[in-house]
């Protein structure tokens, strides 16, 4: 009885990855990283379903002027968080850590223009569990150091309201931009 008690405690004190997925190639590389250039986050979305799909699986439609705009946001969110430890600067260049970001999935928390678009009878009380997923490649001196790759959805049952359109995506940056930064810093410990 004592054995799966202590085993249960014992996954609970584990720390959580940071990424759903990271794939470390040259972990040397990570080491002393003072200077950090965050390249403009890239889009690349999967194709939207052309109507309506009532079981929700298939991805919801994204304007191209709301997608440039969620990826400036994460650029400035990004940015800003590795501002508190590192040094950011404006381009690559010799050791300098590269983070290139790429938003592979946004989902909205309310519906979007887009969505009125595809469905016009939508109403705009809908609300959604929205989110964003991204990639990112990590680079020094023109060698990958690492892959990371990581999705957040929201959930109905965390009590907070949906009152912006973007909501859950904003807090899926926030909460990247406080990961990443980390998770450079500190690899091996990094945690949720």
């Amino acid at each position: 009885m004592r054995k799966p008690l202590l085993l249960s405690l014992a996954l609970f004190a584990l720390p959580a990855l940071a990424f759903d997925q990271a794939q470390v190639m040259q972990p040397a590389a990570l080491s002393n990283v003072q200077s950090v250039y965050v390249a403009p986050v890239a889009v690349e979305l999967p194709a939207a379903a052309r109507r309506f799909d009532r079981r929700g699986d298939a991805p919801r439609p994204v304007a191209p002027r709301d997608a440039e705009t969620k990826a400036a946001d994460l650029t400035t969110a990004l940015r800003r968080g590795f501002a508190k430890d590192f040094n950011v600067v404006d381009a690559a260049g010799p050791g300098v850590l590269v983070v290139e970001a790429t938003l592979t999935r946004l989902e909205a928390s309310r519906p979007t223009m887009a969505d009125y678009h595809r469905e016009p009878g939508l109403g705009f009380e809908s609300v959604y569990a929205g989110g964003a997923a991204m990639d990112v490649r990590l680079s020094r001196d023109g060698a990958d150091i690492a892959v990371l790759k990581d999705r957040y959805t929201g959930n109905f049952g965390d009590g907070l309201p949906r009152v912006g359109v973007w909501q859950d995506t904003d807090r899926a940056f926030t909460r990247w931009s406080r990961q990443l930064p980390s998770w450079v810093a500190h690899p091996q410990t990094a945690s949720r």
